[in-house]
C-alpha cells in the first residue's frame, strides 16, 4: 500500500477532528456573544457555517477514501460514489454559500455601516470636546494675561503658600514690588 493511499483517508479524518474543534470553538463563542460586538458575532456565524460545511465534506470524503483503501467495508465507498449521494456534500456547499451571502447582505453590511456611523459619531464628539478644551484654554490664557496686566498696572501681586509642604510661588509683580531675586528658591521646605 503506497503512502498516498494511506495518507489521503488519514488526512481527511485529521481534518475532521480539526474542523470539529474549530466548529465547536465558534459555537461556544457565539453562545458568549453578549461580550462581543454584533459584527463579530455575525463573523462567527459565517465562520461556523463554513466550518460545518468543511466538517461534513471531511467526514464524507474521509469515509469515501477509508472504504476505498479497505479499512471499512467497500460497500460504503460504493454507496458514497453514487451520484445521488455525491450530490449531498455539493448541496451542503451550495446551501452554505447562499446562506453566507444572505448573512453578508442582510446582517454584515448593515452592521458594519452601523458600527462605522457609531465610530464617526464618537469621533465627532471627541473632536467637539477637543475644540471646546482648546477654546477654554485660550480663554484661560487671555484671562491670565489680563490678570498679569491688571496686577502690573495696579502695582499689586499674589502669592500661594502651602503651609504643610512649605511650597511658595508668587507673581512677577509681587517679586518686583518686594525686590525678590529671580534665583530665590521658591520651594521652601516647611
Amino acid at each position: 500500500m503506497t503512502f498516498f493511499k494511506l495518507f489521503t483517508p488519514i488526512s481527511y479524518w485529521l481534518l475532521t477532528v480539526l474542523w470539529l474543534f474549530i466548529f465547536v470553538f465558534y459555537i461556544k463563542r457565539i453562545v458568549k456573544r453578549k461580550l462581543e460586538s454584533q459584527l463579530f458575532v455575525t463573523l462567527l456565524i459565517i465562520l461556523s457555517i463554513d466550518a460545518f460545511r468543511t466538517l461534513v465534506e471531511s467526514i464524507y470524503f474521509g469515509a469515501w477514501y477509508t472504504a476505498l483503501v479497505g479499512f471499512i467495508p467497500k460497500s460504503i465507498h460504493t454507496f458514497l460514489i453514487r451520484p445521488e449521494n455525491v450530490f449531498i456534500p455539493k448541496m451542503i456547499n451550495i446551501i452554505a454559500a447562499i446562506l453566507i451571502i444572505f448573512i453578508v447582505l442582510r446582517r454584515w453590511i448593515p452592521e458594519e455601516e452601523a458600527e462605522r456611523n457609531k465610530e464617526k459619531k464618537h469621533l465627532t464628539e471627541l473632536e467637539k470636546e477637543i475644540y471646546e478644551r482648546k477654546q477654554a484654554q485660550e480663554l484661560l490664557m487671555k484671562s491670565e494675561a489680563r490678570l498679569i496686566e491688571a496686577q502690573r498696572l495696579a502695582k499689586i501681586g499674589h502669592y500661594v503658600l502651602d503651609i504643610n509642604s512649605g511650597y511658595w510661588i508668587s507673581s512677577f509683580e509681587l517679586e518686583e514690588l518686594f525686590g525678590i531675586n529671580k534665583d530665590f528658591k521658591r520651594d521652601v521646605p516647611g
